[in-house]
């Protein structure tokens, strides 16, 4: 940020350096809660451990954030970064809806998901840096523009707006012009998000200095609420702006205010309920995915909008049902079925419970075919249940000790919960009253 001197030839490099990391701000924010990673910060874990929770991702969000403006990027400031990027602010409305993790159900440790916290907080610091300078660099850009109107400098063009994007008017055909409206459009947009983003009252004090230059009565109607930082910054730019647009331009800045103050909330809402979005994650958007997972993604993350959002009622904990189903459906797969196999076992009375182990016994043989049947792996079966391999094989033989309480409930739901998930009937020596906990639960593997 250093080499934005006094050249105003800086405000075009301005523009596109906070295009660019306003675009990675959201991109790497989209991964993070995507992938998860963020579950395996020190301060989220640390605050989980504390508090005998689960994690929460405002922890995580929190730490990158500071209270104080001038001590690095406040909340204000990542919100303001996120305002075009409807996508990563229903990821955001998602996990912070569902209070859980929302992973992508792909292969892990095959993208270095560890690199998109990086990526998010290099890039959120960078965005903090490039907004510092906004205020002053337009301010300093305009005077330059207006003292220069009878120079014969080459870099000047005919308008302010032309010169911000570095370019001059080449032709009059239809489609040459309406491709140099959307490039001014975009650079306006960029350098006021990056103001706004820096001050609060950049929009009021656009709107009041237009008003005078068009020769209209109008002042600053500042609240005693609003925070005093960047009222003087904001005021200056904005008056040194609007001496140098045309009225056309001031028009094209006030439709630029508009759309951004466009209350779009429910836009973002419609978007993280919408299942065939196939996930927040860049890498499901593109190629390499398969259409198959896209599409579990997509139809996890619609179940969990539909569950968080669910009225209240009396004597329903929404919160606790939307992390706990969020939790199931979207953790790695041996978390959701750890989480499915808890539910399933606190909704059964201690007596099934306790004829669980000589069911087990009695039935290993059809148990341990219908386990096969249902491409449960013994392997697979044996970490659900924090067994050896080996134990469970030697249970399934029916040989040695009769196997404990806990473990045999553990087997026999998670038996039904596999043979439910491929379409076979669970075995018939597994107890309604220890099976139907598992076939009420509303999931997939």
């Amino acid at each position: 940020m250093s080499a934005l001197g006094d050249d105003p030839q800086c405000l075009p490099v301005l523009i596109a350096l906070g295009a660019a990391l306003r675009r990675d701000v959201a991109s790497a924010l989209r991964e993070v809660i995507a992938t998860g990673t963020w579950q395996g910060d020190v301060r989220v874990r640390s605050a989980a451990a504390h508090w005998r929770e689960e994690p929460r991702f405002q922890v995580f969000l929190e730490r990158g954030l500071e209270k104080r403006r001038d001590r690095g990027p406040k909340y204000e400031h990542l919100d303001t970064a996120l305002l075009t990027f409807p996508e990563t602010r229903a990821a955001l409305y998602r996990v912070s809806a569902a209070e859980c993790p929302q992973h992508c159900r792909t292969e892990t440790g095959t993208f270095a998901e560890g690199r998109h916290v990086d990526d998010y907080r290099e890039a959120l610091f960078g965005w903090y840096a490039a907004i510092q300078h906004a205020h002053a660099c337009l301010a300093r850009a305009a005077r330059w523009f207006a003292n220069n109107a009878e120079s014969s400098d080459l870099r000047r063009p005919e308008a302010f707006t032309d010169w911000m994007t570095g370019t001059r008017r080449r032709g009059h055909s239809a489609t040459v012009q309406e491709t140099e409206l959307a490039t001014r459009r975009r650079a306006l947009q960029e350098i006021v998000l990056m103001m706004h983003a820096w001050s609060p009252h950049t929009f009021e004090a656009i709107d009041v200095a237009f008003q005078k230059a068009e020769g209209e009565h109008a002042s600053h109607a500042w609240g005693g609420s609003f925070e005093p930082a960047g009222r003087p910054e904001a005021q200056a730019a904005a008056e040194a702006l609007a001496s140098v647009l045309s009225p056309q331009e001031r028009r094209q800045v006030r439709d630029v205010i508009d759309e951004i103050e466009t209350d779009d909330e429910f836009r973002d809402m419609d978007l993280a309920k919408d299942s065939t979005l196939p996930c927040t994650s860049d890498r499901h958007r593109g190629y390499g995915a398969g259409a198959d997972e896209r599409e579990d993604c997509a139809t996890a993350r619609g179940r969990v909008y539909e569950e968080a959002s669910r009225p209240w009622s009396e004597g329903i904990n929404r919160e606790a049902d939307a992390a706990w189903l969020a939790r199931f459906l979207l953790g790695p797969r041996t978390d959701r079925i750890q989480a499915a196999l808890a539910t399933a076992r606190a909704a059964v009375a201690r007596d099934a419970t306790e004829r669980a182990p000589q069911i087990w016994h009695d039935n290993a043989k059809p148990l341990r075919e219908a386990r096969e049947a249902a491409g449960l792996d013994l392997h697979d079966a044996a970490g659900h249940l924090d067994i050896k391999p080996a134990t469970l094989q030697r249970f399934e033989q029916a040989t040695g000790k009769v196997p404990g309480r806990p473990v045999s409930l553990g087997y026999l739901q998670l038996l039904t919960l596999a043979c439910v998930q491929a379409g076979h009937t669970a075995p018939a020596c597994i107890p309604q009253a220890i099976s139907q906990s598992v076939n009420s639960l509303p999931t997939t593997l």
